[in-house]
């Protein structure tokens, strides 16, 4: 906490010293998501937080968690045996987190916690991501009840010729070598000539792993490579824009084995997806306008294991259970949205979503499973006086496996109680189908011993949340923002993680007939000059579920979280440096523990840890820039985890891995646009 008040302080003093001058100028930033039309921020019902691509790049990030890990409420853990990571907002797992490119749904959640795994998508095609917290069931479905991330690519019909490339080398810990360390290559181009336009972009991410505590050819985090392309055809006149973009991912995880009686048990775990999607934006007058997307995703996990010979170093197909397998996921959206302007005071937006999904392969129960989803919304966003926008919206399901409410309703309202003075509130209902994977997962090795349940209920929600924001200067040169803002989760039949009836060996899913969350967070924003700063805090409360038996618990645990950045740009030199941190505080809970061959409920927590990234960005030429820095200064790699409960097929005891250490990184951007 000591460290957080130097960030503080240099963000107070900022402060202090912009009250004397006027000389720049701050735009608001534009925002689509769950939109009409294009909008600033600060006009929209939503509440919404923007990350640009400038900021992507000059904080060296190589994945999304590197972007995220240190705004505020939002966790991450790792699953070391699959070399994957789970994300959580607002005390709600990424199953309640859509993760959409350019509004399209991504297809291929993972794991346990059945969510997309950020850390596949390529961060050097981001125009800007947008965070709407908060509930947008009706416009996304239930899994949007956290709220949304929407990751809006480069598009080269901005510019006549985009071209850029970029190569980043990063030590992991003190690793740094040719099959060590991190190594990025990236390049796109782009062109538009008369009303075609045209990206195409490719990347490559070499991630060696690092053997930690490890010993002999084993690594605790294991070697990732990951082959990413993109391409973009699309026409575009003054009332007509229609395209067609592939995102497309092939990505390697290696789990060397130690040797053991002379053999090593080696795996590969190797994802691909394609995602199709054509999209089209239609102005039919000056008061009606069409959004259209549709999409298709080809999603497969593969499985390969081989046994290798320690005198020879022969390889032969390992035929265990689990060790040879495939999954293949497709996923079909379509979705349209039709904007209307009644009148000054009256807009109204009807829309259509379908979404089929389809699963198959060995760690799916025998058969092809399919769920289908259709979906109509209508929301309208009236203004009944100048100062206030109120939107209400509905939602109709029809869903192939479980009846939904007949309506499932929202409400977004925003109040301008003065010039400087913003409220914002709103509730949404939710209804969430299983997924496929939680009903017919089934996945056995040494690690995991996991299967779905068919028997599942659908999950019900209640989401409100509010906020209040003060403009407390805004001049052309200084521009000071606080907010505060508070959120309440209310979910029935839950679906979570526990052990099979009777076998405690296996983990299952289970419905939990309530889970709550519920918090407070407190922003800041400061611009003078060449200086952006911002502080936060947030105070969330997750439910204790053993409370409905034990009155005498309490019914929430309470974690903190503290984040700080800041930038400053020297003119005199062209560099800029920026500080990014963020305190993590303890996350208790209650858990079923075997003591003196009873089971009894505890406390256990899961310790709290200090994260700090450094940068400094430099322009060498006219088209050229240096970034470096240090990724995880205080070198933080495991925090405590108190849980007693090591046992079984899936244990949550056992130190938490959270980085693997101290890095250093190195990054050349060429960038031309004209």
């Amino acid at each position: 906490m000591k460290r957080f008040l130097v960030v503080v302080f240099l963000f107070v003093t900022g402060y202090v010293q912009a009250q004397d001058s006027l000389k720049s100028h701050a735009l608001d930033e534009v925002i689509v998501t769950g939109q009409y039309e294009p909008q600033s921020v600060t006009k929209s019902v939503y509440q919404v937080r923007t990350i640009s691509g400038e900021r992507i790049l000059a904080k060296g990030a190589t994945n999304l968690q590197d972007v995220l890990n240190t705004e505020l409420n939002f966790r991450f853990s790792q699953d070391l045996s699959l070399g994957t990571s789970a994300v959580t907002l607002n005390g709600l797992s990424g199953q309640y987190v859509k993760v959409l490119i350019d509004g399209v749904p991504v297809i291929g959640k993972q794991g346990t916690e059945n969510e997309i795994n950020l850390n596949q998508i390529n961060v050097n095609t981001i125009e800007r991501i947008e965070i709407v917290e908060g509930p947008m069931s009706v416009a996304y479905g239930a899994d949007a009840m956290a709220g949304v991330i929407n990751i809006i690519t480069k598009k080269a019909h901005e510019q006549k010729l985009l071209l850029s490339a970029k190569v980043q080398e990063e030590t992991v810990s003190k690793e740094y070598g040719t099959k060590q360390g991190i190594h990025n290559q990236n390049i796109a181009a782009g062109y538009s000539w008369k009303n075609i336009y045209t990206n195409v972009e490719a990347g490559r991410n070499y991630f060696g792993g690092w053997i930690g505590n490890a010993t002999g050819r084993t690594k605790q985090w294991y070697p990732k490579t990951q082959w990413l392309g993109s391409g973009t055809i699309g026409l575009k006149k003054e009332n007509f824009n229609l395209y067609y973009r592939l995102d497309a991912l092939n990505e390697t995880i290696s789990n060397p084995g130690a040797f053991q009686g002379g053999q090593a048990l080696d795996q590969k775990y190797i994802t691909n997806r394609f995602m199709h999607q054509v999209q089209s934006e239609l102005k039919l007058s000056t008061r009606l306008s069409y959004n259209g997307a549709v999409a298709f995703t080809d999603y497969s996990r593969k499985t390969q294991s081989v046994n290798v010979d320690e005198k020879t170093g022969k390889e032969t197909l390992s035929l265990g259970d689990g060790q040879q397998d495939v999954t293949i996921f497709t996923g079909l959206t379509a979705r349209g949205t039709f904007q209307y302007k009644v009148s000054d005071k009256l807009s109204i937006q009807p829309g259509y979503d379908i979404n089929v999904e389809s699963g198959k392969g060995g760690r799916l129960k025998e058969g092809n499973h399919v769920i289908r989803d259709y979906a109509g919304f209508v929301s309208l966003e009236y203004l009944p006086v100048k100062f206030i926008s109120i939107r209400p919206g509905v939602r109709v399901v029809k869903n192939s496996q479980y009846n939904a409410p007949p309506f499932i309703p929202s409400l977004n309202t925003k109040i301008k109680i003065t010039e400087k003075l913003d409220l914002r509130a709103s509730y949404g209902r939710g209804f969430r189908a299983p997924s496929l994977r939680e009903l017919y997962f089934n996945f056995f090795d040494a690690s995991h011993s996991i299967e779905g349940n068919p028997d599942l209920k659908a999950e019900l929600s209640h989401s409100f949340n509010t906020s209040l924001t003060w403009q407390m200067l805004k001049t052309d040169n200084v521009n000071l923002q606080h907010a505060v803002s508070g959120f309440y989760n209310s979910i029935t039949n839950m679906i979570n993680t526990g052990f099979r009836p009777g076998n405690t060996t296996v983990t299952t899913y289970i419905n939990i007939d309530h889970f709550k969350s519920k918090g407070i967070v407190l922003n800041s924003k400061l611009k003078y000059k060449q200086l952006n700063a911002t502080a936060g805090f947030s105070y969330t409360g997750r439910y204790n579920e053993f409370n409905n038996d034990d009155n005498s618990l309490p019914a929430f645990e309470w974690s903190p979280e503290v984040n700080a950045t800041t930038s400053y740009s020297f003119k005199k030199t062209g560099i800029t440096t920026s500080l990014y941190f963020k305190y993590t505080g303890k996350l208790p809970y209650y858990e079923v523990a075997t003591v003196d061959q009873k089971d009894v409920i505890r406390l256990a927590q899961i310790g709290s840890f200090q994260w700090m990234d450094f940068t400094a960005q430099k322009s060498l030429l006219k088209y050229l820039s240096l970034t470096l820095g240090v990724h995880n200064l205080f070198n933080v790699v495991n925090v405590s985890n108190t849980s007693m409960n090591t046992s079984g097929a899936h244990s949550t005891g056992g130190p938490r891995p959270v980085g693997y250490g101290r890095s250093y990184f190195l990054a050349l951007n060429f960038q031309l646009t004209k």
